[in-house]
């Protein structure tokens, strides 16, 4: 059995974990939970706000470090600058400007490690399957045969439940006699 205790625990790695830009599926493998366990944190509203800050705050620390390399690196040409004159322990100075040069600016890299990068897989479906979906302009499928679809997030079945169990009353029938 599964506590709240413990629940909370597991979605306060998670958002660590996210927050520090890893894609979902690592960190669902790195926790020991499932990918639709992520997926359904995302989905809740206050979570992937809580997301979003911790990988902005993330974004702000590395973007601030970038810039204490970029002065350095400015301090140090300039020293480089004025010593041209006098050149006589250059390579000291062509050394430190090397390092820094070379150090590696992680809050430029930052928001493409942000974005999940996902393999697109090519199906072959046969003609009278295909001619079973009916699908929109954006591809997505609105009935297989007879029977018509919603898509809908996660995060708003709760709400679309109730809405069915609302519309069942006011039709007068109890919920389970509508869904058959």
């Amino acid at each position: 059995m599964i506590t709240a205790t413990a629940t909370s625990l597991t979605a306060e790695r998670a958002l660590k974990l996210l927050g520090d830009g890893l894609p979902p599926h690592t960190v669902a493998a790195s926790i020991g939970v499932t990918e639709a366990y992520i997926s359904q944190l995302l989905s809740q509203e206050e979570f992937s706000a809580a997301v979003a800050e911790r990988r902005y705050e993330s974004l702000a620390a590395h973007n601030e470090r970038d810039s204490k390399y970029d002065q350095m690196e400015d301090d140090l040409l300039k020293r480089m600058q004025d010593c041209i004159p006098l050149m006589h322990r250059p390579m000291e100075l062509l050394k430190a400007i090397q390092v820094i040069n070379m150090a590696k600016r992680r809050g430029q890299s930052t928001p493409e490690s942000l974005i999940e990068k996902q393999s697109v897989v090519q199906l072959t479906i046969p003609i009278q399957i295909i001619n079973q979906f009916k699908v929109n302009a954006q591809g997505q499928v609105l009935t297989v045969g007879e029977q018509s679809l919603l898509t809908i997030q996660s995060g708003n079945m709760d709400a679309l439940r109730k809405k069915g169990n609302d519309l069942a009353l006011i039709e007068g029938a109890p919920c389970a006699e509508r869904s058959n």
